[in-house]
């Protein structure tokens, strides 16, 4: 939680934090600006207030954000770019000017959406004009993925207000195909035009944006063999047929840059075959059985480890006794969710994760199995919120029902 950087900073012994990008591109930055839309320059010292360097055309949207701000203008950009050709050289004398007028030294943690040459080049610069500054290498978690991994109650609401939406989206939808004709085991868009998979995905799209919500990280929307795929995003010129599975994984974002939502139900419209039957109640067994496991303190590979022995039980491979398999159980149980639709805590079979279940954490409790080959996959997906008291609290509220009757 953002609170808690400081007490995260004395932890990690870091003197100060620098930032850099804007809000719209970088959850980072969004995170730190307070969700405000422009290009700042965050400065933290530990123990005191962050600061805020700004471009002057944007000086009335910094105000939102609340900081102490200072204008870019105080340190004589122009003429600093108009010195050193190199850009990467006139950068850093800047970074460094704003760094000396903060009296910033030591143990730096820097933070900013830069290619990866260029920022060692800019860091490389920085370090030889400063000896007073040690550049932070941070090896495993960052201080703000750490800080980012737990939400306090507004962010929480805020994910579920989205999950709502996401619902009511995917219930609109559904709700629109059984209104329409079958013709030879096809669903019609009317009388001469099949429903499509990309006629599902402009359904739900359009809902989304009624909602304030847009899919920027994209949509699954697969049926049959493509389901039995975990990430297979679905034909859009594939014909909506009776009896089939469909995976909708639906992971939209508020307009404007912000905070996730990650939802998936199977369906299968008009019926479903008792194979397809029985799979989908293991995967909700499943699910079920993972709830029941949800505990602060808890390690994530734990969980994980039951779940796959859980599975294995029921005859399905796993990647814990099959590591290199493509079919059953073939991806982790979940993941963080917030500014990035994957973000810590993690899941899986890593002996290196070390996460544990702890208040503040949301995150993806989402078993499946998949057969490609047999022409089906199931995916069942709630978001989780682990409440400052240490109580399970799902966020998603939508049923588990396999067919939607036609």
């Amino acid at each position: 939680m953002k609170r808690e950087i400081d007490k995260l900073m004395r932890r990690m012994k870091i003197s100060a934090i620098y930032a850099e990008g804007l809000s719209s591109s970088s959850p980072t930055m969004y995170y730190l600006l307070n969700g405000v839309n422009f290009y700042g320059h965050y400065v933290k010292k530990q123990g005191k207030q962050p600061q805020v360097v700004h471009y002057p055309i944007e000086r009335e949207v910094a105000r939102e954000s609340g900081y102490k701000l200072i204008s870019s203008i105080h340190y004589g950009l122009r003429k600093i770019y108009e010195k050193y050709p190199d850009q990467m050289k006139a950068k850093a004398h800047f970074i460094k000017a704003i760094l000396d007028d903060l009296k910033v030294r030591g143990n730096v943690a820097f933070y900013g959406a830069t290619q990866m040459g260029t920022a060692y080049n800019f860091l490389k610069q920085l370090a030889r004009l400063d000896k007073r500054i040690k550049i932070c290498y941070e090896a495993s978690k960052s201080l703000i993925t750490v800080a980012r991994e737990t939400k306090d109650t507004e962010e929480a609401k805020r994910i579920k207000s989205i999950g709502v939406r996401v619902v009511r989206a995917f219930n609109n939808m559904v709700k629109t195909v059984q209104q329409m004709k079958i013709k030879k085991n096809i669903i019609m868009k009317d009388r001469k035009r099949k429903l499509l998979i990309s006629d599902l995905r402009a359904m739900l799209r359009k809902h989304l944006f009624e909602g304030n919500l847009i899919n920027t990280a994209g949509m699954i929307v697969s049926q049959a063999r493509d389901a039995g795929v975990p990430h297979n995003s679905g034909n859009d010129r594939c014909a909506v047929g009776l009896g089939q599975t469909i995976v909708f994984d639906i992971f939209p974002q508020e307009v404007g840059g912000g905070y996730f939502f990650d939802f998936t139900r199977t369906i299968c419209f008009g019926h479903a075959s008792k194979e397809i039957r029985e799979v989908y109640a293991t995967v909700k067994h499943a699910q079920d059985y993972v709830m029941d496991m949800l505990r602060v303190g808890k390690r994530n590979i734990d969980i994980e480890r039951s779940l796959c022995k859980f599975f294995e039980k029921r005859g399905h491979p796993t990647l814990l006794n099959s590591p290199k398999t493509q079919i059953g159980y073939c991806h982790t149980l979940g993941h963080g969710v917030g500014l990035n639709i994957h973000e810590s805590p993690s899941f899986g079979l890593v002996k290196t994760n070390k996460d544990r279940i702890k208040p503040g954490y949301v995150f993806t409790v989402e078993p499946g199995l998949y057969y490609p080959d047999k022409g089906y996959g199931v995916r069942l997906e709630d978001i989780i919120y682990v409440d400052r008291r240490g109580k399970i609290v799902n966020l998603t509220k939508c049923a588990r029902r396999l067919v939607a009757e036609m």
